[in-house]
């Protein structure tokens, strides 16, 4: 009998869920830390406000680059990944229908 080995993206395709997760959460995170840096600013007399704006725009930049990484990788790298799989398999579908083809 025929040993059959397979394969399995279920992590792959894991790993796309859980990063739209974490792109939704560090969306939340973002608008949180939006909304309460625009209180405290709103408050804040001083000369420390200007200093401390900046710092908060350049952690909010950080935090779109994460989701922007994110992304890339779940749409680019991974997309790639599984349509090579998907096509490999449409193949070996092919092949187990009539493995004597010899193609």
């Amino acid at each position: 009998m025929a040993e059959f080995v397979s394969a399995d993206i279920g992590e792959i395709e894991k790993f796309v869920a859980d990063s739209e997760d974490a792109i939704t959460e560090f969306e939340r995170i973002r608008s949180k830390f939006e909304s309460i840096n625009t209180d405290l600013l709103g408050k804040w007399e001083g000369e420390g406000a200007g200093e401390y704006k900046h710092e908060t725009d350049h952690i909010l930049e950080n935090i779109g680059g994460i989701k922007d990484c994110l992304d890339s990788i779940t749409t680019g790298v991974l997309k790639d990944i599984k349509d090579n799989y998907n096509k490999l398999d449409a193949d070996l579908d092919l092949f187990n229908r009539n493995p004597t083809s010899g193609e």
